[in-house]
């Protein structure tokens, strides 16, 4: 019986495999943002869900800087006033997804505290 070798690489991803999906999706989320200022708004959803592929297939999370600018729920890009709505209400953040109706909500009391200590 003849011996078949295996291809391709074995086990954990490499650190340069890594990197470079930490890079694509910085890039996709960028094309992301020029894309739904441009009007284009599928194509917008497209490199988010395309940025989100990338990470779970290498393991790799979002930058926090770009977690706030995308539904969880329908991978849409969340564009103040277009595709979400934004509100400020009693400490938190309150952004709502216009596409799914999806709520997330996200503290600001630490910027508070910060104006708070300086008085």
């Amino acid at each position: 019986m003849a011996k078949f070798r295996r291809r391709g690489r074995k086990g954990r991803r490499t650190k340069e495999m890594v990197q470079i999906a930490r890079e694509r999706i910085e890039i996709l989320f960028e094309l992301a943002e020029k894309a739904a200022l441009s009007g284009k708004l599928e194509r917008a959803n497209r490199y988010v869900h395309l940025a989100r592929k990338i990470g779970m297939r290498y393991n790799v999370r979002v930058p926090k800087r770009y977690r706030m600018y995308y539904c969880r729920k329908c991978d849409s890009f969340l564009l103040p006033g277009v595709t979400a709505d934004y509100r400020l209400n009693n400490g938190k953040i309150t952004v709502r997804c216009r596409n799914c109706g999806n709520i997330y909500r996200h503290p600001y009391i630490k910027e508070k505290k910060g104006i708070i200590q300086e008085r």
